[in-house]
């Protein structure tokens, strides 16, 4: 009985060891992925016509990071939605409103940037778009 319980214990120890060890390494990297992550989250902005039809002639503007893209109408209104993916060339993203699901895709080519959204209601496109520089 003695023996099992100092197997026990022998055995929680080196669970603990292979945590600690775990951790500084861990612990090692995170500087570097946190200056690099905290460098590339900075926000980034587009201004496009706006396609919704609620305010005709008029603009919108896109701001988004690595989490969060944020629809800005004419009026000031913001809607935020999480980003699912990002990478060079599209960002898909959505938002559970109390309407239903809100999806949003920008395609972004050498031609042209579009900005594609679908709500329960609409769907509607923001074209030429443009980067601002932030």
């Amino acid at each position: 009985m003695i023996r099992l319980a100092l197997l026990k214990l022998y055995k929680q120890a080196k669970q603990l060891i292979y945590i600690e060890i775990a951790l500084l390494l861990l612990y090692s990297y995170a500087p570097t992925a946190i200056s690099t992550s905290s460098s590339d989250n900075a926000m980034k902005k587009l201004k496009c016509d706006n396609g919704a039809g609620i305010y005709p002639n008029s603009y919108k503007s896109w701001h988004y990071n690595n989490e969060d893209l944020i629809e800005i109408y004419p009026n000031g209104y913001r809607r935020v939605y999480d980003i699912k993916f990002i990478d060079a060339e599209k960002i898909l993203a959505d938002e559970n409103a109390a309407s239903g699901m809100h999806y949003v895709s920008i395609n972004f080519n050498d031609k042209s940037i579009d900005v594609k959204v679908s709500t329960p209601l609409v769907k509607y496109i923001d074209k030429n778009c443009k980067k601002i520089s932030p």
